[in-house]
């Protein structure tokens, strides 16, 4: 998918879900955005760039962590998720760096060189059409030695999360058009000599791709069936399951519900393994 494309898909039907199940997605993927949060230097007064910021709680976390004195900018492509940021960030209360957020794409934006001292991103660098001429222009922005952190998925095929609920899916369900390897998407950093390649070729140094693991829990306090409905809104089977058949809808989720069942606890939700990429560097 082109850049055109991935602006269109977040400001469309996936833009709007993401919004309304914000709270599900948050608590099952901060933890592991925390982690590499841990990565970083900051202090009062550092300047911040956090790419892909989505609704703004990455963009937040870092606005608390580097306190007053400092700036946090988050860039995003998609209106709907950005308004939500723009609201949690007038609701917070508490002493913390400016936040300011951009509609725009990272990868053509003209950033202030040398502008911010630390780049963090949360599952939200693998959508360029061209990620070295993204990362060359983020990186114009980061003042000498200024620190990069982010993270990214591991390969589908270690994330269950992912592929679970595909799986019993397509039992009833054709499989759709497989996605080309490096294509922009959640999976285009899956390789870590890649993503290393990707920041070498856009003059960036001390990289560091390490493997770090943590457990996705989704719909804590919901049912099962409440679960696998959200999933149909925002996850894998998204694209999937809207296109099937009205035959097929039902019978789809009762497959979902079985394989994601003994998962699944009442109190927790869904629990599956996760397994990522923490990626650091340096200009």
């Amino acid at each position: 998918m082109l850049n055109a494309d991935q602006i269109a898909f977040w400001n469309g039907d996936m833009g709007v879900n993401w919004v309304e199940y914000d709270a599900l997605i948050e608590a099952m993927l901060s933890p592991v955005g925390d982690r590499v949060l841990d990565t970083l230097s900051l202090s009062a007064g550092t300047r911040a760039l956090d790419v892909g910021c989505g609704c703004g709680h990455s963009t937040l976390s870092l606005a608390n962590l580097i306190g007053p004195g400092g700036d946090v900018t988050g860039i995003d492509v998609s209106a709907p998720m950005l308004a939500l940021a723009e609201q949690l960030a007038a609701q917070e209360t508490g002493v913390r760096a400016s936040v300011t957020f951009l509609e725009s794409d990272a990868q053509t934006h003209s950033f202030d060189p040398e502008s911010v001292d630390v780049i963090f991103s949360r599952f939200g660098v693998m959508f360029f059409e061209d990620p070295v001429a993204a990362f060359r222009n983020i990186g114009s922005a980061l003042t000498t030695n200024g620190q990069l952190a982010f993270c990214c998925w591991q390969p589908r095929a270690v994330n269950p999360f992912m592929t679970l609920p595909a799986i019993a899916a397509l039992e009833l369900l054709p499989a759709p058009p497989e996605t080309p390897p490096r294509a922009p998407g959640p999976f285009a950093f899956e390789e870590a000599l890649y993503v290393d390649s990707i920041l070498t070729a856009a003059d960036f140094s001390y990289i560091s791709v390490t493997p770090i693991s943590h457990p996705l829990i989704f719909g804590s306090g919901l049912s099962v069936e409440e679960i696998v409905e959200r999933l149909v809104n925002i996850g894998p089977i998204a694209q999937m399951v809207r296109e099937a058949p009205e035959d097929f809808q039902q019978p789809v989720r009762d497959k979902v519900i079985e394989a994601v069942s003994p998962h699944y606890e009442q109190s927790t939700g869904m629990t599956l393994d996760g397994h990522f990429w923490q990626v650091t560097a340096r200009r």
